[in-house]
């Protein structure tokens, strides 16, 4: 009996072992197989977020050929072709220039700080304090500004972590004015729809906003209406058509003021191409400098940035 015993104890017990091994390997089977998956997904996605970069940078042609295929070279407004958005199998491709937006560097080259200060009040959200958010972007860029404010602004730099320095020159991005102390709290997107820090210092009147012709010009009042619906439905191919459509004097500061600030056009685009792959989205950014002279230059690739990656799951 004894060794009957003894038998069925060692049977139970092989059958333990037997179950134990059997969830280890079932165990060790499923992360194998949930590790394969996760690589063939991670491959997949590489795979594909490739390939919707090659597809991007391949666009840059399509934008060059769209931006020289421009039939009207002494004007650019929104009827011209590259101002449409190009659209192809997993591709957008949106075209517009530099100067339609507020240019950071030539703004601060104003000699009339009170013209900058008035500009940026009616840019800048209500409530933050316009003169310190200027002043601290003058002192960033190298102009010589309220020294205790400079202080100030050297040991909330020093303050960080990691620490670091204003950059004394002009900037070289805009998203580098979120560096700049005050402005570090601004949405990225916000500023990047507001200003630029490429193109020539007069704005383009047939793409700059309303609220930024405004900011510039606060006397036009409601002429501005007559601007915005001239510009969106024909375009201003010269800029002394405003002084019908608006009702304005030749002679008048404003319409001076006006030839000071504005043109109809533009040597600089930001060139923003989205490209999707198997799931995987790319935004890139192209500064381009398109010449005069389609003829005998070709428009040339001044800046490029990726802007996001993404996928659906993310």
């Amino acid at each position: 009996m004894s060794s009957i015993k003894n038998c069925r104890n060692s049977r139970g017990v092989v059958l333990i072992i037997v179950l134990v091994l059997f969830m280890a390997l079932s165990g060790l089977t499923l992360m194998t197989i949930e590790v394969s998956t996760r690589g063939a997904v991670e491959s997949s996605r590489v795979r594909s977020e490739y390939e919707a970069h090659f597809m991007a940078e391949e666009a840059l042609y399509l934008v060059y050929d769209h931006l020289k295929d421009d039939r009207t070279p002494f004007s650019d407004t929104a009827e011209d072709k590259w101002a449409d958005e190009l659209r192809t199998d997993g591709l957008l491709i949106k075209i517009r220039p530099c100067n339609a937006k507020i240019n950071l560097n030539e703004l601060l080259k104003i000699q009339d700080v009170k013209k900058i200060l008035a500009i940026m009040q009616q840019i800048l959200p209500d409530g933050v304090d316009v003169k310190r958010l200027v002043g601290s972007l003058g002192i960033w860029s190298g102009k010589k500004v309220n020294p205790a404010l400079a202080k100030f602004d050297n040991f909330f730099y020093a303050s960080q972590y990691p620490s670091y320095s204003p950059a004394g020159k002009e900037l070289k991005t805009p998203e580098e004015v979120l560096l700049v102390n005050g402005w570090n709290d601004f949405d990225r997107t916000w500023l990047n729809s507001r200003f630029t820090v490429w193109g020539s210092e007069k704005l383009n009147i047939n793409f700059i906003s309303r609220e930024t012709l405004l900011a510039y010009f606060p006397k036009l009042g409601r002429n501005v209406d007559s601007i915005i619906h001239w510009r969106d439905t024909r375009g201003f191919t010269d800029l002394s058509q405003v002084l019908s459509v608006a009702g304005i004097k030749a002679d008048s500061d404003l319409y001076q003021n006006m030839m000071k600030f504005l043109s109809v056009k533009s040597n600089s685009f930001e060139a923003t191409v989205v490209a999707e792959v198997g799931g995987c989205r790319v935004v890139k950014r192209y500064i381009i400098s398109r010449p005069s002279t389609f003829e005998t230059h070709q428009p040339t690739l001044i800046f490029q940035s990726d802007v996001s990656v993404t996928f659906p799951e993310d």
